[in-house]
């Protein structure tokens, strides 16, 4: 189960860093968040970028752009063999028809770690980097899922890379262009002002004190998580709890636990910021936000329309989070 909860937690928090109230907003709506929050001093702190822990943080997220965006020296030639790690494209048919969680991109499948349907793996044994295959596949009698128990399936696999056994990592100086920066200088001062958004706010939030959580925004966020798991893996509450030996509270608390309180940990902060400084959000706003942020991250496919597949509040709690940031920052030292 720590696997699930894990992807949903990966799904919901891959952006909050980046970009991280109104009266008609989602979270908090109701809530007078000074009684349950001990909001610390957010003006004139200061972030030292000759400090020790600056230059790590800045090494930190340079590697974290570097991994998320795959740049380091591939495998491109060669066979694929039993222990390998391929970065795969495939897409999974049944009856010539695309069925829910079996198409993915930039997959990577250890090859021999049982992961996949059996057959899978060993399908991909031999394959030449940069070739696509077909691979006729059954799923198990007992696989969880009505559509897929028993049935006759088709996977056409596309092995894009083999997984070198150690990463060397390309220079800044080679990549820049590729994610979209004019400059190497624009895509440092980039990496710059991450680490020092960073900086500033992780000492807002660990000075800062959360009493407590109000009750209605904590049900909306568990609902939340519920209902994107359900959909990322097509199922229901009674199949994900039968297959993973658990009883709704044990699914609830570990949601809880893993997932809501963590990110509740952190959002309240940000939005006792901006009540404080009686910010409020607007449609206008949250969309403003998120083009700076698809520009910021060159991606298209940043659109509060997508971004609302991981949460109906999450555009406006990435919104919240670049307000805040602004805020601190400002109003902060920056040496």
């Amino acid at each position: 189960m720590k696997k699930i909860i894990a992807l949903a937690l990966t799904l919901l928090m891959a952006l909050t860093l980046t970009a991280c109230g109104g009266k008609d907003r989602i979270l908090y709506k109701s809530a007078n968040l000074e009684k349950f929050v001990d909001l610390a001093d957010y003006k004139g702190i200061t972030v030292d970028t000759s400090s020790k822990e600056y230059k790590e943080l800045y090494e930190e997220i340079l590697k974290a752009d570097k991994e998320a965006n795959d740049l380091y020296n591939k495998k491109t030639e060669g066979v694929v063999a039993e222990g390998d790690t391929v970065d795969i494209d495939f897409v999974g048919k049944k009856d010539d028809k695309a069925f829910d969680g079996g198409t993915a991109q930039g997959y990577d499948l250890e090859i021999g770690s049982g992961s996949f349907i059996d057959g899978f793996e060993e399908g991909l044994i031999g394959v030449e980097v940069g070739k696509t295959v077909d691979l006729n596949l059954k799923f198990p009698e007992n696989y969880g899922n009505e559509e897929l128990n028993g049935a006759a399936v088709v996977f056409t696999v596309t092995v894009n890379h083999i997984e070198p056994e150690e990463k060397v990592y390309l220079e800044p100086r080679d990549y820049f262009k590729d994610l979209g920066y004019k400059t190497l200088e624009d895509y440092e001062s980039y990496i710059k002002d991450q680490a020092v958004e960073n900086l500033l706010i992780e000492q807002i939030i660990e000075k800062s004190e959360v009493k407590d959580y109000p009750k209605e925004d904590k049900e909306m966020l568990l609902g939340e998580f519920t209902d994107l798991i359900l959909a990322q893996y097509n199922t229901t509450v009674d199949e994900l709890l039968t297959q993973n030996n658990m009883t709704k509270d044990d699914f609830n608390n570990t949601l809880l636990e893993q997932n809501v309180i963590p990110i509740m940990d952190n959002s309240l902060v940000l939005y006792a910021i901006i009540d404080k400084e009686k910010l409020e959000v607007t449609d206008e706003k949250i969309e403003e936000a998120i083009k700076k942020l698809a520009k910021q991250n060159n991606d298209t496919s940043i659109t509060v329309e997508n971004l609302r597949k991981n949460g109906e509040y999450y555009p406006e709690l990435l919104t919240v989070s670049r307000m805040a940031i602004d805020v601190v920052k400002e109003n902060a030292k920056i040496k």
